[in-house]
């Protein structure tokens, strides 16, 4: 008997995957650990713009025209699902909150009071999660715009969708990392972007993304800059010693050797690939391995 599967409700059995020019869909099994159908359709590039805070306008009619003709393909239009979020509507930040209420709404202000200093808006003004913080009383913020996020609800809406939560696709990754005692560097590279999270028994404690070059050589070089520096953060700031097991969801082949020749130059450091094992994910060559991922991540049920 699985009790946390008896104590929690589970999350939607649709998941919506959004990219610069693609929007994805995932129908999940009952067990929430496959993904048995995948329907995606494409999007003009330029349909969102980012701002300071991450996801700042959404072209609502070039959206909806998406969402209503992924949910005209099915049978049953779905009524809940969730929404993978591109990395970059998000941003995230740690700040130092020391001892935080247990009661979720007044942690929830006190960390808002925090970030009154940090914000180019009112911290009213967000939608925000955090990871409660361990001895050193540092908080994980990620944080967006809520008015940019209700317009894509709302779009979502207009097509008959109740999106119940928006995740940023490099956390939803993290819910198909295998359990580990070690410290996790996730490396997911998507839409040209680069997102990093570190993880501490289980817990993201650092979360970062950047954009590409276009250049091929010069992406390379950066991925590899940014993979060095975020592991020496890491580990100056959370004190983290011994091995660190990097797992990488890449766009290619390519990208799994750079990554592997970065490794081989660092002490301590295992790379592997995310996959998501035999028959959880179809095959399709319309939409990329890291996306798929990530809708299958979003609401995994999986192994425990």
């Amino acid at each position: 008997m699985n009790l946390r599967a008896l104590l929690r409700t589970p999350p939607p059995a649709h998941a919506f995957a959004a990219g610069e020019d693609q929007l994805a869909y995932g129908r999940l099994t009952r067990k929430r650990d496959a993904l048995m159908r995948v329907e995606r359709v494409a999007i003009d590039p330029g349909w969102f713009r980012l701002g300071p805070v991450g996801l700042l306008h959404v072209e609502r009619q070039v959206l909806g025209a998406a969402v209503t003709a992924i949910v005209r393909r099915l049978e049953k239009p779905p009524q809940l699902g969730s929404l993978v979020a591109p990395n970059a509507w998000v941003r995230s930040v740690v700040v130092d909150a020391g001892t935080i209420p247990r009661d979720r709404q007044e942690a929830d202000e006190v960390v808002r009071w925090r970030l009154k200093k940090i914000l180019p808006c009112r911290p009213e003004e967000v939608r925000l999660d955090f990871v409660r913080p361990g001895a050193d009383g540092r908080v994980l913020v990620v944080l967006a715009l809520d008015k940019p996020l209700a317009a894509a609800e709302e779009t979502f809406a207009a097509a008959g969708v109740e999106i119940g939560r928006i995740e940023p696709s490099a956390l939803a990754l993290t819910a198909l990392l295998p359990a580990s005692v070690a410290p996790v560097l996730l490396a997911a590279v998507e839409d040209r972007a680069l997102a990093l999270v570190v993880l501490v028994g289980g817990k993201p404690v650092l979360v970062r993304h950047k954009p590409l070059p276009a250049d091929a050589a010069r992406a390379e070089t950066f991925i590899a800059r940014e993979l060095s520096r975020t592991l020496a953060h890491a580990r100056d700031q959370e004190k983290l010693t011994g091995p660190v097991s990097v797992w990488l969801a890449s766009d290619g082949a390519e990208r799994d050797e750079s990554v592997a020749r970065w490794a081989a130059g660092e002490n301590g450091v295992m790379v592997n690939r995310l996959v998501a094992g035999a028959g959880r994910v179809p095959p399709t060559a319309d939409v990329p391995d890291v996306r798929l991922l990530s809708l299958l991540g979003t609401a995994w049920g999986g192994e425990e």
